[in-house]
Protein backbone atom coordinates (compact mmCIF):
# COMPACT_ATOMS: atom_id res chain seq x y z
CA UNK A 1 0.00 0.00 0.00
CA UNK A 2 1.18 3.14 -1.16
CA UNK A 3 1.66 6.43 1.46
CA UNK A 4 -1.21 8.41 -0.42
CA UNK A 5 -3.32 5.57 -0.33
CA UNK A 6 -2.56 4.55 3.35
CA UNK A 7 -3.61 8.39 4.33
CA UNK A 8 -6.51 7.77 2.29
CA UNK A 9 -7.92 5.11 4.69
CA UNK A 10 -6.74 6.89 7.46
CA UNK A 11 -9.20 9.82 6.77
CA UNK A 12 -11.51 6.95 5.70
CA UNK A 13 -11.57 5.41 9.25
CA UNK A 14 -11.89 9.08 11.09
CA UNK A 15 -15.45 9.88 8.86
CA UNK A 16 -16.34 6.71 10.04
CA UNK A 17 -16.16 7.87 14.11
CA UNK A 18 -16.10 11.07 13.61
CA UNK A 19 -16.97 12.01 17.31
CA UNK A 20 -14.47 9.22 19.15
CA UNK A 21 -12.06 10.93 16.22
CA UNK A 22 -12.62 14.55 17.79
CA UNK A 23 -12.60 13.61 21.16
CA UNK A 24 -9.12 11.88 20.50
CA UNK A 25 -7.55 14.71 19.10
CA UNK A 26 -8.88 17.26 21.95
CA UNK A 27 -5.88 16.68 24.29
CA UNK A 28 -3.71 17.20 21.16
CA UNK A 29 -6.04 20.38 20.25
CA UNK A 30 -5.54 21.95 23.46
CA UNK A 31 -1.78 21.14 23.96
CA UNK A 32 -0.95 22.84 20.43
CA UNK A 33 -3.48 25.82 21.00
CA UNK A 34 -1.21 26.53 24.41
CA UNK A 35 2.07 26.21 22.76
CA UNK A 36 0.72 28.44 20.20
CA UNK A 37 -0.61 31.08 22.05
CA UNK A 38 2.19 31.06 24.86
CA UNK A 39 4.43 31.65 22.20
CA UNK A 40 2.65 34.50 20.34
CA UNK A 41 2.11 36.12 23.60
CA UNK A 42 4.98 35.65 25.01
CA UNK A 43 6.31 37.17 21.68
CA UNK A 44 4.06 40.46 21.69
CA UNK A 45 4.68 40.92 25.44
CA UNK A 46 8.81 40.84 24.64
CA UNK A 47 7.86 43.19 22.13
CA UNK A 48 5.93 45.43 23.94
CA UNK A 49 8.71 45.59 26.75
CA UNK A 50 11.32 46.24 24.44
CA UNK A 51 9.55 49.11 22.78
CA UNK A 52 9.29 50.54 26.49
CA UNK A 53 12.91 49.83 27.50
CA UNK A 54 13.88 51.63 23.81
CA UNK A 55 12.07 55.09 25.53
CA UNK A 56 14.75 54.58 28.42
CA UNK A 57 17.37 55.84 26.49
CA UNK A 58 21.19 52.93 25.33
CA UNK A 59 22.87 51.80 28.16
CA UNK A 60 20.63 53.38 30.95
CA UNK A 61 21.19 52.83 34.40
CA UNK A 62 19.52 54.51 37.89
CA UNK A 63 20.61 56.05 40.68
CA UNK A 64 17.96 56.13 43.17
CA UNK A 65 18.16 57.75 47.02
CA UNK A 66 16.54 54.53 48.79
CA UNK A 67 18.04 51.98 50.96
CA UNK A 68 17.45 48.42 51.83
CA UNK A 69 16.59 48.36 55.62
CA UNK A 70 17.06 44.75 55.91
CA UNK A 71 20.71 44.78 55.12
CA UNK A 72 21.95 48.25 55.73
CA UNK A 73 22.66 49.68 59.64
CA UNK A 74 19.51 50.73 61.37
CA UNK A 75 21.65 54.14 61.53
CA UNK A 76 22.36 54.59 58.06
CA UNK A 77 19.77 56.66 55.62
CA UNK A 78 19.46 57.14 52.26
CA UNK A 79 21.57 59.78 50.79
CA UNK A 80 21.68 61.26 47.01
CA UNK A 81 22.00 64.90 45.77
CA UNK A 82 22.59 66.75 42.59
CA UNK A 83 25.86 67.77 43.12
CA UNK A 84 26.67 64.02 43.44
CA UNK A 85 25.27 63.74 40.04
CA UNK A 86 27.36 66.48 39.12
CA UNK A 87 30.78 64.92 40.62
CA UNK A 88 30.02 61.41 38.15
CA UNK A 89 30.73 64.06 35.00
CA UNK A 90 33.56 65.34 36.33
CA UNK A 91 36.46 64.58 33.86
CA UNK A 92 38.23 61.08 34.78
CA UNK A 93 35.57 60.53 37.98
CA UNK A 94 33.48 57.63 35.63
CA UNK A 95 35.42 57.34 32.32
CA UNK A 96 32.46 55.04 30.87
CA UNK A 97 29.74 57.70 31.74
CA UNK A 98 28.32 59.52 28.55
CA UNK A 99 25.73 61.92 30.28
CA UNK A 100 24.08 61.72 34.17
CA UNK A 101 20.72 64.04 34.79
CA UNK A 102 19.43 64.30 38.10
CA UNK A 103 15.58 64.61 38.69
CA UNK A 104 13.66 65.64 41.19
CA UNK A 105 9.30 65.63 40.57
CA UNK A 106 5.71 65.65 42.61
CA UNK A 107 2.56 66.39 41.30
CA UNK A 108 1.90 69.60 41.32
CA UNK A 109 -1.21 72.45 40.36
CA UNK A 110 -0.47 74.09 37.00
CA UNK A 111 -2.90 76.83 35.89
CA UNK A 112 -3.19 78.48 32.23
CA UNK A 113 -5.76 79.82 30.45
CA UNK A 114 -8.20 80.02 32.75
CA UNK A 115 -7.80 75.81 33.30
CA UNK A 116 -6.03 74.28 36.52
CA UNK A 117 -4.96 70.69 36.49
CA UNK A 118 -2.48 68.71 38.32
CA UNK A 119 0.87 67.05 36.78
CA UNK A 120 3.83 65.79 37.45
CA UNK A 121 6.19 68.32 37.44
CA UNK A 122 9.71 66.95 36.70
CA UNK A 123 12.59 69.28 37.29
CA UNK A 124 15.34 67.69 35.48
CA UNK A 125 18.90 68.85 34.31
CA UNK A 126 19.16 69.88 30.26
CA UNK A 127 21.43 66.14 30.02
CA UNK A 128 17.63 64.43 30.41
CA UNK A 129 16.51 65.22 26.73
CA UNK A 130 19.79 64.07 25.72
CA UNK A 131 19.09 60.46 26.98
CA UNK A 132 15.44 59.64 26.42
CA UNK A 133 13.84 58.87 23.34
CA UNK A 134 12.21 62.35 22.71
CA UNK A 135 11.76 65.17 19.74
CA UNK A 136 10.35 68.11 19.75
CA UNK A 137 6.88 69.15 17.86
CA UNK A 138 7.57 73.14 18.85
CA UNK A 139 10.28 75.24 20.12
CA UNK A 140 13.40 74.39 21.76
CA UNK A 141 14.54 72.35 24.99
CA UNK A 142 16.05 74.83 28.05
CA UNK A 143 20.06 74.70 27.86
CA UNK A 144 22.66 74.57 30.74
CA UNK A 145 22.44 78.76 30.37
CA UNK A 146 18.87 78.36 31.52
CA UNK A 147 19.66 76.29 34.18
CA UNK A 148 22.30 78.41 35.83
CA UNK A 149 20.29 81.17 35.50
CA UNK A 150 17.21 79.34 36.98
CA UNK A 151 15.24 80.45 34.47
CA UNK A 152 11.40 79.84 34.43
CA UNK A 153 10.71 78.14 31.32
CA UNK A 154 9.12 74.69 30.84
CA UNK A 155 8.87 72.46 28.28
CA UNK A 156 5.35 70.71 28.56
CA UNK A 157 4.27 66.97 27.36
CA UNK A 158 1.65 67.26 24.26
CA UNK A 159 -1.56 66.20 26.52
CA UNK A 160 -0.60 68.84 29.11
CA UNK A 161 -0.59 71.18 26.14
CA UNK A 162 -4.30 70.43 24.63
CA UNK A 163 -5.37 70.43 28.22
CA UNK A 164 -4.26 73.57 28.75
CA UNK A 165 -4.16 75.75 25.91
CA UNK A 166 -6.30 73.65 23.26
CA UNK A 167 -3.68 72.92 20.84
CA UNK A 168 -0.13 71.84 21.43
CA UNK A 169 0.82 74.46 18.26
CA UNK A 170 -0.12 77.57 20.10
CA UNK A 171 1.14 76.36 23.56
CA UNK A 172 4.78 77.39 22.86
CA UNK A 173 5.21 81.41 24.49
CA UNK A 174 2.31 81.18 26.27
CA UNK A 175 2.15 81.76 30.22
CA UNK A 176 1.55 79.25 33.35
CA UNK A 177 1.55 78.87 36.49
CA UNK A 178 3.00 76.07 38.71
CA UNK A 179 1.65 76.10 42.47
CA UNK A 180 1.70 80.01 42.13
CA UNK A 181 4.99 80.71 40.09
CA UNK A 182 5.04 81.82 36.43
CA UNK A 183 6.72 80.35 34.00
CA UNK A 184 6.89 80.50 30.18
CA UNK A 185 6.54 77.37 27.77
CA UNK A 186 9.38 77.18 25.43
CA UNK A 187 8.58 73.56 24.05
CA UNK A 188 6.44 71.09 23.60
CA UNK A 189 7.80 67.25 23.48
CA UNK A 190 7.01 64.79 21.81
CA UNK A 191 8.10 61.41 23.37
CA UNK A 192 8.68 57.99 21.26
CA UNK A 193 7.40 55.63 23.53
CA UNK A 194 4.79 56.37 26.74
CA UNK A 195 7.29 54.81 29.22
CA UNK A 196 9.72 57.86 29.50
CA UNK A 197 11.76 56.23 32.53
CA UNK A 198 11.16 56.32 36.35
CA UNK A 199 9.82 59.77 36.82
CA UNK A 200 6.45 58.80 34.64
CA UNK A 201 4.57 59.62 31.38
CA UNK A 202 5.85 62.46 29.83
CA UNK A 203 2.98 62.97 27.36
CA UNK A 204 1.61 64.55 30.46
CA UNK A 205 4.38 66.04 32.26
CA UNK A 206 5.85 69.11 32.77
CA UNK A 207 9.78 69.99 32.73
CA UNK A 208 11.24 72.77 34.25
CA UNK A 209 15.19 72.94 35.00
CA UNK A 210 16.32 70.82 37.63
CA UNK A 211 17.55 74.15 40.17
CA UNK A 212 14.32 76.57 39.21
CA UNK A 213 12.37 73.63 40.75
CA UNK A 214 14.76 72.95 43.28
CA UNK A 215 15.03 76.94 44.78
CA UNK A 216 11.21 77.75 43.56
CA UNK A 217 8.88 74.68 43.78
CA UNK A 218 10.38 71.91 45.90
CA UNK A 219 12.83 73.80 48.48
CA UNK A 220 10.77 72.81 51.36
CA UNK A 221 10.69 68.72 50.17
CA UNK A 222 14.61 68.58 49.73
CA UNK A 223 16.98 67.99 52.10
CA UNK A 224 20.81 68.37 52.49
CA UNK A 225 20.89 64.88 51.91
CA UNK A 226 18.41 63.96 49.79
CA UNK A 227 17.33 66.45 47.13
CA UNK A 228 16.81 63.94 43.78
CA UNK A 229 14.01 61.40 43.33
CA UNK A 230 16.24 59.77 40.69
CA UNK A 231 19.57 60.22 38.80
CA UNK A 232 19.96 59.06 35.72
CA UNK A 233 23.24 58.01 34.06
CA UNK A 234 23.82 56.56 30.37
CA UNK A 235 26.84 54.47 29.94
CA UNK A 236 29.51 55.79 26.80
CA UNK A 237 28.35 52.43 25.16
CA UNK A 238 25.65 49.56 25.97
CA UNK A 239 28.41 46.61 26.13
CA UNK A 240 30.14 49.47 29.23
CA UNK A 241 27.27 49.67 31.32
CA UNK A 242 28.67 47.56 34.45
CA UNK A 243 31.55 49.51 34.25
CA UNK A 244 29.82 52.63 34.54
CA UNK A 245 28.01 50.82 37.42
CA UNK A 246 30.96 49.74 39.13
CA UNK A 247 32.64 53.14 38.79
CA UNK A 248 30.09 54.93 39.48
CA UNK A 249 29.55 52.88 43.02
CA UNK A 250 32.88 53.33 44.09
CA UNK A 251 32.96 57.20 42.98
CA UNK A 252 29.81 57.70 45.45
CA UNK A 253 30.74 55.15 48.24
CA UNK A 254 33.99 57.83 48.41
CA UNK A 255 31.78 61.03 48.43
CA UNK A 256 29.81 59.45 50.97
CA UNK A 257 32.70 58.24 53.17
CA UNK A 258 31.52 54.78 53.11
CA UNK A 259 34.03 52.42 54.06
CA UNK A 260 32.87 48.83 55.83
CA UNK A 261 29.14 50.01 55.50
CA UNK A 262 26.37 49.29 52.94
CA UNK A 263 25.73 51.85 50.02
CA UNK A 264 23.55 54.07 50.92
CA UNK A 265 21.86 54.34 47.56
CA UNK A 266 20.67 52.02 45.04
CA UNK A 267 21.15 51.40 41.13
CA UNK A 268 19.34 50.06 39.34
CA UNK A 269 20.01 48.56 35.77
CA UNK A 270 17.35 47.74 33.00
CA UNK A 271 19.02 44.31 32.83
CA UNK A 272 18.19 43.86 36.52
CA UNK A 273 14.18 44.91 35.54
CA UNK A 274 14.19 42.97 32.81
CA UNK A 275 15.59 40.05 34.43
CA UNK A 276 12.93 40.47 37.09
CA UNK A 277 10.74 41.21 34.47
CA UNK A 278 11.49 37.92 32.64
CA UNK A 279 11.60 35.93 35.93
CA UNK A 280 7.42 36.98 35.94
CA UNK A 281 7.08 36.12 32.09
CA UNK A 282 9.04 32.96 32.01
CA UNK A 283 7.16 31.48 35.00
CA UNK A 284 3.71 32.11 33.39
CA UNK A 285 5.48 30.39 30.33
CA UNK A 286 6.24 27.67 32.89
CA UNK A 287 2.73 27.26 33.85
CA UNK A 288 1.16 27.06 30.33
CA UNK A 289 4.15 24.86 29.48
CA UNK A 290 2.85 22.69 31.93
CA UNK A 291 -0.50 22.66 30.82
CA UNK A 292 0.28 21.85 27.18
CA UNK A 293 2.71 19.13 28.21
CA UNK A 294 -0.21 17.54 30.06
CA UNK A 295 -2.91 18.01 27.59
CA UNK A 296 -0.28 16.63 24.48
CA UNK A 297 0.30 13.44 27.23
CA UNK A 298 -3.24 13.19 27.62
CA UNK A 299 -3.92 13.50 23.72
CA UNK A 300 -0.75 10.77 23.41
CA UNK A 301 -2.21 8.36 25.52
CA UNK A 302 -5.97 8.62 23.84
CA UNK A 303 -4.00 8.26 20.37
CA UNK A 304 -2.56 5.21 21.82
CA UNK A 305 -5.79 3.89 23.15
CA UNK A 306 -8.26 4.45 20.32
CA UNK A 307 -5.53 2.93 17.44
CA UNK A 308 -5.16 -0.32 19.93
CA UNK A 309 -8.93 0.12 19.60
CA UNK A 310 -8.76 0.42 15.82
CA UNK A 311 -6.53 -2.81 15.83
CA UNK A 312 -8.54 -4.50 17.46
CA UNK A 313 -11.96 -3.85 15.30
CA UNK A 314 -10.17 -4.68 12.47
CA UNK A 315 -8.15 -7.99 13.48
CA UNK A 316 -10.00 -9.81 10.49
CA UNK A 317 -8.93 -6.99 8.13
CA UNK A 318 -5.53 -7.47 8.99
CA UNK A 319 -5.35 -11.16 8.39
CA UNK A 320 -6.86 -10.79 5.42
CA UNK A 321 -4.04 -8.07 4.46
CA UNK A 322 -1.50 -10.46 5.27
CA UNK A 323 -2.89 -13.52 3.95
CA UNK A 324 -2.53 -11.67 0.61
CA UNK A 325 0.76 -11.10 0.75
CA UNK A 326 1.27 -7.61 3.01
CA UNK A 327 4.51 -7.78 4.74
CA UNK A 328 4.93 -6.74 8.56
CA UNK A 329 6.45 -3.27 7.23
CA UNK A 330 3.12 -2.45 5.16
CA UNK A 331 0.96 -3.44 8.27
CA UNK A 332 2.94 -0.95 10.48
CA UNK A 333 3.53 1.39 8.05
CA UNK A 334 -0.07 1.77 7.42
CA UNK A 335 -1.57 1.95 11.58
CA UNK A 336 1.83 4.89 11.99
CA UNK A 337 0.08 7.09 9.41
CA UNK A 338 -3.22 6.64 10.48
CA UNK A 339 -1.35 8.19 14.22
CA UNK A 340 0.30 10.62 12.60
CA UNK A 341 -2.84 11.92 10.11
CA UNK A 342 -4.69 12.14 13.57
CA UNK A 343 -2.49 14.03 15.38
CA UNK A 344 -1.61 16.00 12.46
CA UNK A 345 -5.22 17.23 12.03
CA UNK A 346 -5.60 17.70 15.24
CA UNK A 347 -2.35 20.04 15.54
CA UNK A 348 -3.90 22.12 12.53
CA UNK A 349 -7.61 22.54 14.90
CA UNK A 350 -4.84 23.23 17.71
CA UNK A 351 -3.27 26.23 15.60
CA UNK A 352 -6.59 27.27 15.09
CA UNK A 353 -7.42 27.66 18.87
CA UNK A 354 -3.77 28.81 19.37
CA UNK A 355 -4.55 32.09 16.94
CA UNK A 356 -8.02 32.22 18.81
CA UNK A 357 -5.89 32.67 22.27
CA UNK A 358 -3.38 35.03 20.23
CA UNK A 359 -6.40 37.39 19.69
CA UNK A 360 -7.77 37.20 23.34
CA UNK A 361 -4.01 37.46 24.53
CA UNK A 362 -3.88 40.88 22.57
CA UNK A 363 -7.09 42.01 23.76
CA UNK A 364 -6.10 41.88 27.47
CA UNK A 365 -2.60 43.33 26.73
CA UNK A 366 -3.54 45.89 24.75
CA UNK A 367 -7.58 46.55 25.71
CA UNK A 368 -7.38 46.52 29.43
CA UNK A 369 -3.56 46.86 30.35
CA UNK A 370 -3.27 49.81 27.80
CA UNK A 371 0.06 48.19 26.74
CA UNK A 372 0.25 49.05 23.09
CA UNK A 373 2.63 47.23 21.17
CA UNK A 374 1.89 44.10 22.74
CA UNK A 375 0.15 42.68 20.00
CA UNK A 376 0.60 38.74 20.08
CA UNK A 377 1.93 37.46 16.41
CA UNK A 378 1.49 33.57 15.70
CA UNK A 379 4.77 33.23 13.55
CA UNK A 380 5.90 30.51 11.22
CA UNK A 381 8.26 28.67 13.84
CA UNK A 382 5.64 28.45 15.84
CA UNK A 383 3.13 26.97 13.48
CA UNK A 384 6.58 24.60 12.52
CA UNK A 385 6.89 23.58 16.03
CA UNK A 386 3.20 22.42 16.42
CA UNK A 387 3.06 20.84 13.20
CA UNK A 388 6.91 18.85 14.35
CA UNK A 389 5.07 18.18 17.83
CA UNK A 390 1.95 16.84 16.63
CA UNK A 391 3.77 14.16 13.91
CA UNK A 392 6.01 13.23 16.80
CA UNK A 393 3.74 12.38 19.38
CA UNK A 394 1.60 10.19 16.21
CA UNK A 395 4.87 8.42 15.79
CA UNK A 396 5.01 8.15 19.48
CA UNK A 397 2.22 6.88 20.80
CA UNK A 398 0.81 5.17 17.64
CA UNK A 399 4.15 3.02 17.15
CA UNK A 400 2.89 -0.03 19.89
CA UNK A 401 -0.59 -0.27 18.54
CA UNK A 402 0.60 -0.22 15.00
CA UNK A 403 3.31 -2.56 16.22
CA UNK A 404 0.85 -4.54 17.64
CA UNK A 405 -0.86 -5.27 14.03
CA UNK A 406 2.06 -5.89 12.04
CA UNK A 407 2.99 -8.88 14.70
CA UNK A 408 -0.40 -10.39 14.42
CA UNK A 409 -0.01 -14.11 13.35
CA UNK A 410 -2.90 -13.97 10.13
CA UNK A 411 -4.62 -17.21 10.20
CA UNK A 412 -5.31 -16.51 14.60
CA UNK A 413 -5.98 -13.07 12.97
CA UNK A 414 -8.71 -14.49 10.30
CA UNK A 415 -10.26 -16.58 12.73
CA UNK A 416 -11.13 -13.66 15.19
CA UNK A 417 -14.21 -12.88 15.80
Amino acid sequence: MSIFEAIRVAFTALRANKLRSLLTMLGIIIGVGAVIGMLAIGAGFQAFLDQQFSSFGVGVFYVGPFVDSRRVDVQQSAQLTAADAAAILQSGAAPAVKTVAAEYSINATVSAAGERQSYPVRAVTPGHFSIMANTLSAGRYYTEEDERNQARVAVIGPEVAEQLFGHAASAVGERMTINGVRFEVIGIIVPEQSGGGPGGNPNRSVFVPYQTGRSRLFRNQVSSRVDVNIITVQARERDQVDEAIRQVTLLLRERHRLTYQDNDFTIISLDQITATIGAVVGGFNAFLGMVAGISLLVGGIGIMNIMLVSVTERTREIGLRKAVGARRWDILQQFLIEAITLCLLGGAFGILLGYGLSFIGTFVLVGLFQAEGARATVTAEAILLATVISAVIGLAFGFFPALQAARLNPIEALRYE
